[in-house]
C-alpha cells in the first residue's frame, strides 16, 4: 500500500492595498506605486514648536532693543507742558550797549551828591539827580542769565554736555541769549547747559519767538527747583 503526498497549502495571494498590484510574500515595497505594504515609515521629528519659541524669544529681543534707541535718541529735555504761569519780562541790557542782558538797575538811596559850583565858562552837570536810576556797570562778552526763583516760558534754542559749547551758542544767538544749567530746574532733563532766550508770559508768545527763530529752536517752560 503506498502512501499519498499531501500537497502544500495554497499560498495567500497578496496584493498592494494602493495600487492592487500583485506582491510577493516577502515583499515590503510595491514596485508599481512605491507604496510601502510591509514597513512602517516612522513620523518626521516635530521641531516647529521649538522653532516657533525661538523665533518668539528673538522678536522681543529686538523689539526691546528697538525701544531702547527710540529712548536714547529722544528729546534731551522731554517736560510735559504744564499750565501756563503769568510773568512780567525782567527787562535787560542789550550785550551791544555793554551791560549784561538781565540787569536790573538798583534805585539810587541816601542823600543826593552837591552839585559843585561850576567855573566860568563852564556847565554844571550834577552826579545824581534824586529820583533818577544810575546806569549799571557794563560786563563786556556777558550772556543773559535766568532771574533766580523765575517760573516763565522762554525759547531753547539748543543744548549741550558742555558748558563752554553753549556759552559760544549763546554769544551767537543774540542780546537775550543766555546759558542756564538743566540740573538747576525741575523741569528740565539734568545734565545739560541749555541755551535760552528770553523770558515770556506764556506757551503761545514763547513759541511765537521760537517760530520767528527758526531753525530747531522751541519753546519750554523752566520751573527751579
Amino acid at each position: 500500500m503506498s502512501e499519498v503526498a499531501t500537497p502544500p497549502p495554497p499560498t495567500e495571494q497578496r496584493s498592494c492595498p494602493h495600487c492592487g498590484s500583485p506582491l510577493a510574500a516577502d515583499q515590503e515595497w510595491c514596485l508599481n506605486c512605491g507604496h510601502a505594504v510591509g514597513t512602517r515609515i516612522a513620523p518626521t521629528p516635530r521641531w516647529r514648536v521649538p522653532v516657533a519659541i525661538v523665533g518668539g524669544v528673538l522678536a522681543l529681543l529686538v523689539a526691546a532693543l528697538v525701544l531702547s534707541l527710540v529712548e536714547l535718541s529722544g528729546d534731551p529735555q522731554p517736560v510735559a507742558k504744564a499750565p501756563t504761569s503769568q510773568a512780567t519780562a525782567t527787562p535787560s541790557v542789550p550785550p551791544e550797549e555793554g551791560g549784561a542782558a538781565g540787569a536790573t538797575p538798583t534805585p539810587a538811596v541816601g542823600t543826593p551828591t552837591a552839585t559843585p559850583t561850576p567855573a566860568t565858562g563852564e556847565t554844571a552837570t550834577p552826579t545824581t539827580t534824586p529820583g533818577t536810576t544810575p546806569t549799571p556797570v557794563p560786563t563786556t562778552g556777558a550772556t543773559a542769565q535766568w532771574p533766580t526763583g523765575k517760573t516763565a516760558w522762554t525759547v531753547v534754542v539748543a543744548s549741550s554736555t558742555s558748558r563752554a559749547a553753549a556759552e559760544k551758542k549763546a554769544k551767537a544767538a543774540g542780546a537775550d541769549a543766555g546759558v542756564l544749567h538743566s540740573d538747576d530746574f525741575s523741569s528740565l532733563r539734568k545734565g545739560y547747559w541749555v541755551v535760552f532766550a528770553g523770558q515770556y508770559p506764556d506757551q503761545k508768545a514763547a513759541q511765537a519767538a521760537a517760530d520767528g527763530r527758526g531753525g530747531d529752536a522751541y519753546a519750554r517752560r523752566v520751573v527751579p527747583r
